[in-house]
């Protein structure tokens, strides 16, 4: 086994946002420009005609997400939309760049969904700042590739649960499998 060099610097925050930032003062967000980042943006208020699963909106959202990322030089690698909140993987090149692809995206999809215009609006949509987690490559990435695949079949209605308290987990071939 080789010996590692320990690090006289305590290990970076790798998260931000979501419930996990709550009552915290504003802090910097964490971005590492050589791994992806996982970004989870939820809103409680999106249900029924508010869903982002709703006919009209889905391809919408699903368009404005492309193209946005593609305006910010931020490369989309996995994107799950699940109803009440949006799973995406992405990879940035600039700090700013990722900044401005979350603040555009983010008022992009609310007003989609909410029909809000500039003078008109509706209220609060998302429910907190959007999460983001910076992802090591191996074991974590492979996880996170796992739990898109299964956000993925939740959004189809394909995985219930039923499924779920069973411990059913879902195999990358589509097939189901039970718990190790």
């Amino acid at each position: 086994m080789r010996a590692r060099q320990l690090s006289l610097l305590p290990p970076g925050k790798r998260e931000h946002g979501g419930n996990h930032s709550k009552g915290i003062r504003k802090t910097r967000r964490p971005i590492d420009l050589k791994s992806p980042v996982h970004l989870v943006i939820r809103s409680s208020r999106a249900k029924g005609p508010w869903s982002m699963l709703h006919p009209r909106h889905v391809e919408h959202i699903d368009r404005a997400a492309q193209k946005i990322a593609r305006r910010h030089g931020v490369q989309l690698w996995r994107y799950s939309n699940v109803g009440n909140h949006l799973h995406l993987l992405v990879k940035t090149r600039t700090r700013t760049g990722f900044q401005n692809f979350l603040r555009e995206l983010t008022g992009t999809v609310a007003s989609i969904v909410t029909g809000a215009k500039k003078g008109n609006p509706v209220g609060k949509f998302w429910d907190s700042l959007a999460y983001t987690r910076i992802v090591t490559w191996g074991r974590q990435l492979a996880n996170l590739e796992q739990y898109f695949i299964k956000n993925l079949f939740e959004a189809a209605g394909l995985l219930t649960r039923r499924a779920k308290a069973a411990g059913l987990r879902v195999i990358p071939l589509g097939g189901w499998a039970a718990p190790p």
